[in-house]
């Protein structure tokens, strides 16, 4: 568990304070409520799911490295005017699908370097976010490579990487053990994950993040693509896929892994009641 220095804080509550002040000059209000609430890695999104190649696929480890979330009201807040006074708090959302929020402001955030370990059950809280009162409808965040700073041992699979997805693949009574190992290129964003909840001042909820191992808006599975058993060529039941790959398979089931892994299809926030 990454905390999130406090200047980092310091800075984020900047940032709400300028939008707070920029709201008062535009007469909206006098006084932007804003709550903080938990941040927690949520394992409720990974479950056994079949790939479109027929593969049972799940997982038995799952983390990865992000830093900087941000989370997006739906609709316009406001005008161009008053982002121009805030411009530092705002940045726009992509253009999805459907079931994936397609544009809005930032007006909420959770600042630092953080290791996601879904799979952990005594993971603790990650720390606190900010947010203004609201309706939200996605977040935002970036893919990091985790270094020695971020307190992994020297022989942990995930230094200097993005991911590491660990867990057995399964068709037609025969099974292969793989590792999936993921580099993000720098500053990597991904964008409009859903995040579908109204913040109240009253709000107590904690917010998970989940990776979605199935796409419940389109079907698709995170492993879509991925013929394990081609990739198996020794027939030993184990599996490697990362960058050092040097055959074209290989080099293709990676990309095609790490290019789905990067969408927004495959994240969520949702907020949930503390247990």
């Amino acid at each position: 568990m990454i905390r999130a220095p406090s200047i980092q804080r310091r800075r984020a509550a900047s940032g709400f304070y300028l939008y707070a002040l920029a709201l008062q000059a535009c007469g909206d209000l006098e006084e932007v409520p804003r709550v903080e609430l938990p941040v927690v890695v949520d394992p409720g999104g990974i479950e056994r799911s079949t790939s479109d190649l027929g593969y049972e696929v799940m997982l038995t480890g799952a983390r990865a490295m992000i830093e900087n979330l941000a989370f997006t009201i739906a609709g316009e807040a406001h005008a161009r005017s008053l982002r121009r006074h805030v411009s530092d708090l705002f940045v726009s959302s992509a253009y999805a699908h459907p079931g994936h929020f397609q544009g809005g402001d930032v007006t909420g955030e959770f600042r630092g370097r953080f290791q996601l370990n879904w799979l952990n059950a005594d993971a603790p809280e990650l720390g606190r976010a900010t947010l203004l009162v609201g309706t939200y409808a996605s977040a935002n965040f970036t893919f990091i490579q985790a270094t020695e700073d971020d307190g992994l041992a020297a022989e942990d699979p995930l230094l200097g990487h993005t991911a590491v997805l660990e867990g057995v693949a399964t068709r037609d009574a025969r099974a292969v053990v793989f590792t999936a190992i993921i580099d993000s290129p720098e500053g990597r964003e991904l964008v409009g994950a859903p995040f579908e909840f109204e913040v109240r001042q009253s709000s107590t909820e904690q917010l998970g993040i989940r990776l979605l191992t199935l796409d419940p808006f389109e079907g698709d599975t995170l492993f879509d693509g991925v013929d394990f058993f081609a990739l198996d060529e020794d027939a030993d039941g184990s599996l490697r896929i990362d960058a050092q790959a040097t055959s074209p398979e290989l080099i293709d089931a990676y990309n095609q892994l790490r290019r789905t892994f990067q969408t927004h299809d495959h994240f969520s926030v949702d907020a949930s009641q503390r247990k």
